[in-house]
């Protein structure tokens, strides 16, 4: 479980997360009372609500905690590009086409070349994550609290947002989002599919010319910002092996120690297989700049209700975290261009 505060104010801002929570979800008149003191607001949102409970919009301090946390766990969010929203449907704008430059002949005109640009489509989906806590908590527990409320929030966010940004099949299980696996198996996209070499079905088995075909895969502008996405299993049985110098860099991304494969940084993503089993005809690693071929629209930030009522045989508090977003990636090329970001397959 990683700190949902850290820095020299740490404590000031645990209690007043804390204090939030007991207020929202215990109902503690105590707690309100602190928070109105301290300038601690409780603010009700709009038909986010379960029950007759209503939602409560996430003081700005948690609320980072969570998303700060939430983009370390995710590996789509953490290299897409994150788009504000300003309603549930938006446009994401995308370069199609650039300028072009001529030569100009003395005292002729110059031609006029423009930058060709085209709207991406971003729907907003409502997903929500339920989190229980104990119906009786102690004062001293506030710190624990948090943590937890904030980590299981942000993880379960983080991987359905990864589910959709990387294995989505455009079904209601992933808000009716298509993911980079999908859209690099779904035979219109054939330069974004990589195939290993036959035989090579494993983690085990993959060799560097598999690797080496998969930066292939990509435009030659995907490089400078590339990465390789992979579970640990394929990163320690594949990437790892392939190291002979028994060394592998690591560096800070983000905030993050991030380990490096051949210059570039390796981001760990759970939703690839894990195992060093067969996986014919399945994904088993990415390769690209996702910034520039995925971007994860954000409609608004983090709501949180409460219900009392669901566990009520358990004596457990239910509290629902919700947020509005859209993954769509729209960069992996056709069967006749390179896009941003390639799929290594198994033969």
């Amino acid at each position: 479980m990683k700190r949902a505060f850290t820095g020299p104010d740490k404590a000031d801002r645990y209690e007043r997360a804390g204090h939030w929570l007991l207020a929202t979800v215990y109902g503690r008149s105590v707690s309100r009372d602190w928070c109105d003191r301290k300038g601690v607001q409780i603010r009700k949102a709009t038909g986010e609500g379960i029950g007759s409970a209503g939602g409560f919009l996430v003081p700005t301090e948690l609320e980072n905690a969570i998303l700060d946390l939430r983009d370390s766990f995710g590996a789509f969010r953490r290299r897409a590009c994150v788009w504000p929203m300003g309603s549930d449907t938006s446009l994401f704008p995308r370069r199609t086409g650039s300028s072009t430059a001529a030569f100009i002949g003395e005292g002729a005109a110059a031609g006029a070349s423009t930058t060709n640009l085209d709207g991406v489509q971003l729907t907003a989906k409502k997903l929500g994550a339920l989190v229980t806590l104990s119906s009786e908590l102690a004062e001293d527990a506030i710190v624990d609290m948090v943590d937890y409320v904030a980590n299981e929030m942000a993880w379960a966010l983080a991987s359905k947002e990864d589910d959709c940004g990387f294995y989505g099949d455009g079904t209601a299980t992933y808000g009716g989002m298509r993911g980079i696996t999908t859209i690099a198996l779904d035979g219109v996209h054939g330069l974004a599919k990589v195939v290993a070499a036959t035989g090579h079905n494993t983690y085990g088995l993959l060799d560097s010319t598999d690797l080496g075909n998969l930066v292939a895969g990509v435009r030659a502008s995907a490089l400078e910002r590339a990465a390789w996405f992979v579970s640990v299993s394929g990163f320690a049985l594949t990437l790892a092996r392939a190291e002979t110098g028994g060394y592998l860099e690591t560096r800070l991304e983000d905030g993050i120690s991030t380990p490096f494969y051949n210059g570039f940084p390796v981001v760990f993503s759970q939703k690839f297989p894990l195992v060093n089993t067969s996986v014919t005809g399945k994904a088993m690693m990415a390769f690209g700049d996702l910034y520039a071929g995925a971007v994860l629209g954000q409609r608004r930030g983090l709501t949180i209700a409460r219900s009392d009522h669901r566990y009520l045989d358990t004596d457990q508090i239910a509290i629902l975290a919700t947020e509005r977003f859209a993954a769509v990636v729209h960069d992996m090329g056709d069967n006749n261009v390179a896009g941003s970001i390639a799929v290594l397959v198994a033969p």
